[in-house]
């Protein structure tokens, strides 16, 4: 076997070919991958020949060589196998720690949110979160995440069905001015909710991404702050969307 200094060298060059295909991001001919690798042509093609056979990267019609379906399984199952509570409680802790108010992280189920984990700031007024309750998508920062991360034609199904109910003055009741609010917060990365679900109360969120880059779940900070305007609540945004990077990567997202 190809050792040295009890290393496979033959399992690092196909390594090797996985993250220059991973970094292309589109098929890379023989010669491509032989030279953006270093190796010689006819040791990239028995690499990349076994590792075809093997379901790692496949082949082209034209040719070129691009990552496997078998990947996306490794992927899936290493996703599957986290215990998520556990994973996030070391980046809600800290992102509490960093804001001074509650941190919360919530799943989509059904046509609502519902967090599952939270940790309470040892500062300020104390708000309970309401774990294991069903949460409304339209007014809340973590539903609002939800929905701009939906395809547009299921959100405007499902509110076709039922009318946007209004919890507080400033709940939008309008599906065209939530659309156009999908629209900033796709282009931002997070979510604000102001006063729109219980009044005095403001949020934000931001998604942790799996690693094939779905949406999972949302990270979210939540306190009485004076008004989204102040520097309290832009440290907040900043720290949430940090935090639910790191998670994102914890989780296998890379990008």
């Amino acid at each position: 076997m190809d050792e040295i200094k009890g290393k496979v060298k033959s399992l690092s060059k196909a390594i090797d070919i996985l993250d220059v295909l991973c970094a292309a991001r589109q098929g890379l001919t023989l010669n491509d991958l032989s030279v953006k690798c270093g190796y010689p042509k006819s040791t990239t093609h028995a690499l990349a020949s076994t590792m075809r056979d093997r379901g790692l990267i496949r082949q082209l019609p034209d040719g070129s060589y691009a990552l496997g379906i078998r990947l996306f399984e490794y992927g899936s199952a290493f996703s599957r196998g986290f215990d998520i509570s556990a994973l996030s409680r070391p980046y809600l802790e800290s992102l509490s720690s960093l804001t001074g108010a509650n941190s919360v992280i919530s799943l989509l189920d059904g046509e609502n949110a519902v967090s599952f984990d939270y940790a309470v700031s040892s500062s300020g007024v104390q708000i309970l979160p309401e774990i294991g309750v069903r949460l409304p998508l339209h007014c809340t920062s973590q539903g609002k995440l939800m929905l701009a991360y939906m395809p547009p034609q299921k959100v405007n199904s499902m509110y076709r069905r039922q009318a946007l109910q209004q919890y507080t003055p400033h709940t939008i009741s309008d599906l065209d001015r939530l659309s156009e609010q999908l629209d900033v917060i796709r282009e931002k990365g997070y979510a604000i909710e102001d006063g729109e679900y219980k009044v005095g109360l403001r949020s934000v969120s931001a998604p942790v991404f799996d690693s094939s880059g779905t949406l999972r779940y949302a990270l979210t900070t939540i306190g009485f702050f004076r008004r989204v305007a102040s520097a309290d609540f832009g440290n907040a945004v900043d720290a949430t969307v940090k935090q639910a990077r790191m998670l994102s990567a914890a989780l296998g997202f890379d990008k």
